[in-house]
């Protein structure tokens, strides 16, 4: 009998968890569609559309890129969480497009690797990597994905993304969703980064310098 109770409450858990996934997935669908976007900076990215590429942003702006890249129709990976309450997001991102590699820099770090490498390697994929995710610290790069660019000579490039109205959630990371009709601003650096020399602490400030620039270009200050 309890074991029959458990089987039928975790029956329940997982069908929860699939219609908070949908509904999550129309409540962004509806406010994405009214939406204007300004896209700064993109002709590099669609110049090296067939070429390995890593992609750098805050974990604050995932929302915003995610959608982006279906925007553009723009081929793109990126990394999910193995923990449960990661794959409410991770079924609205694949429903977007984004391709998933299972894993992150505090669990499942030796799959992230394995898929990473395979693509850069064989498959010329841009990858796009919240660099001071998944749980912080916030505006803070860690090394992994950046150590891994430099091993195979793949360019990284920092971007930002900002809306005109946006509410802030209130997590570690102050994650921005766009409010309905707002313009989401999206810029990527104009240059790419390709040497031996560059540190996460590198990456840190090409995000926040791009980000800087992006509010003061649309006079917006977050």
């Amino acid at each position: 009998m309890e074991l029959l109770i458990k089987k039928q409450l975790n029956i329940l858990l997982i069908m929860s968890s699939y219609i908070i996934s949908f509904i999550l997935k129309f409540i962004f669908n509806l406010i994405f569609l009214t939406c204007k976007w300004k896209i700064i900076n993109d002709d590099l990215l669609r110049e090296n559309k067939s070429k390995p590429l890593l992609i750098c942003i805050w974990h604050s702006r995932l929302l915003f890129f995610s959608r982006f890249f279906k925007y553009i129709k723009f081929p793109v990976w990126g990394i999910s969480s193995t923990h449960k309450d990661s794959e409410l997001l991770a079924r609205v991102l694949k429903s977007w497009g984004i391709n998933l590699i299972k894993g992150s820099s505090t669990r499942g770090w030796v799959n992230v690797i394995k898929q990473m490498s395979n693509l850069f390697k064989n498959e010329n994929a841009a990858i796009i990597v919240t660099v001071d995710g998944p749980k912080g610290p916030r505006k803070v790069a860690k090394e992994g994905s950046v150590k891994l660019a430099k091993k195979y000579n793949v360019p990284v490039v920092a971007a930002s993304a900002i809306s005109s109205s946006f509410w802030e959630l209130p997590s570690w990371d102050k994650t921005k969703i766009p409010k309905p009709f707002s313009t989401i601003y999206v810029k990527f650096d104009k240059q790419y980064f390709i040497h031996d020399n560059i540190t996460s602490e590198n990456v840190s400030q090409y995000i926040d310098n791009n980000q800087q620039q992006l509010s003061q270009e649309i006079e917006i200050h977050n």
